[in-house]
């Protein structure tokens, strides 16, 4: 069967894959046109001079994309690609950007994979796209220069992972694992590594998701009793139980409440409340993410994530970034907040004397920034 809530039936992680993953695809087209928000096109140019237009169309995800017949596509080698920070030094350097480029049915078609920042890209070339044109692609954005890429030698796969799996581990394992970005602990390369070992050796314990649900019955899955007390002590449960119990908002509440991130396992409607999401961003800024669009940018919301992790004034609308309050609290929980300020208060005394009390080094960073 497809991955469930690919076409359009409830998925759990709904939240995550809207707000933490974007998913675009690739195909050749005869003439370019005009770029926007969700469509790129992209012109290459080959030694003889002859030209091939490539349209990049960026999909609307509720849970794994729904990709038709290259599901069943067979993962059968992968290649790590380096971007260097630096046009020149030493290979064994740790300064670089990694992504994988995976090849399917031995080349038939590829699908490149990486994290950025806090989001995880994701671009699946369709029949007759060139690994060479790949390295140029990311999901949203503009593109990369592919001479400035260094491959890694390629690997083979011999495990025989489907197009399929590797997104339901992306809808396990990856999801419920996933953190926001940090430098030493959750970054670009951290994921490469992470998929090349599943790739490699998918049975492994680590590769698995985890279920916090003891005890587990049908009878105690019925029970509204057993889940709420469930929740409260392993909020990300909430993932795990039946669909009318994530629609029950004390359960829900139960759950942002220990843990915000649960947020993410909440209906749309939930997501959308003032009182759950209120409860989510304070305890876990990073949450804000999940807050449902029509909410998420209330100031009062805004205001009790950034006072919680200064960090999340990236997820904030521009207007926000330029409150002085807004401003003041974020950069007071976390000094790296300030190179997501936006207009004057960017070089604002206040703003910039509360980043150096907290964060001598972001400041210093900043001032290269600006």
């Amino acid at each position: 069967p497809p991955p469930e809530g690919e076409h359009g039936t409830p998925h759990a992680n709904e939240a995550w894959w809207a707000s933490q993953v974007i998913c675009a695809k690739v195909d050749e087209v005869a003439e370019g046109g005009e770029g926007t928000e969700s469509e790129r096109f992209y012109k290459f140019v080959s030694e003889h001079g002859n030209e091939r237009w490539i349209k990049s169309s960026r999909l609307v995800l509720t849970g794994p994309p729904g990709l038709g017949s290259i599901l069943s596509g067979t993962i059968t080698a992968f290649t790590e690609v380096r971007q260097p920070y630096w046009s020149v030094q030493p290979h064994n350097w740790i300064t670089y950007h990694a992504f994988m480029i995976l090849e399917i049915d031995h080349g038939a078609l590829f699908i490149l994979c990486e994290r950025k920042t806090d989001m995880l890209e994701l671009v699946v070339g369709e029949i007759n796209i060139p690994i060479a044109f790949m390295k140029a692609f990311r999901a949203v954005g503009p593109g990369r220069n592919p001479s400035r890429c260094v491959d890694e030698p390629r690997q083979v796969v011999s495990t025989k992972i489907t197009v399929r799996q590797l997104l339901g581990w992306i809808d396990g394992q990856v999801e419920e694992r996933w953190q926001p970005y940090d430098l030493l602990k959750s970054n670009c390369q951290h994921f490469a590594a992470d998929l090349q070992s599943f790739l490699l050796d998918p049975s492994a314990p680590r590769h698995r998701a985890e279920n916090p649900i003891q005890l587990k019955t049908p009878e105690s899955m019925q029970d509204r009793a057993f889940i709420l007390s469930t929740v409260a002590r392993a909020p990300r449960a909430l993932k795990y139980i039946p669909e009318s119990f994530r629609r029950d908002r004390q359960i829900v509440l139960a759950a942002v409440s220990n843990d915000g991130a649960a947020l993410r396992y909440a209906p749309e409607a939930l997501r959308a409340d003032f009182e759950v999401a209120m409860a989510a961003v304070r305890q876990n800024g990073y949450s804000l993410p999940y807050v449902h669009p029509l909410i998420r940018q209330d100031r009062q919301i805004v205001l009790a994530a950034v006072q919680q992790n200064g960090y999340v004034l990236c997820y904030c609308a521009e207007e926000h970034r330029m409150d002085r309050q807004v401003v003041m609290a974020a950069v007071q929980q976390e000094g790296y907040a300030l190179r997501y300020v936006a207009g004057k208060l960017r070089k604002d005394p206040e703003v910039l004397l509360a980043t150096g009390r907290q964060n001598p080094v972001a400041l210093a960073r900043a001032s290269f920034l600006f």
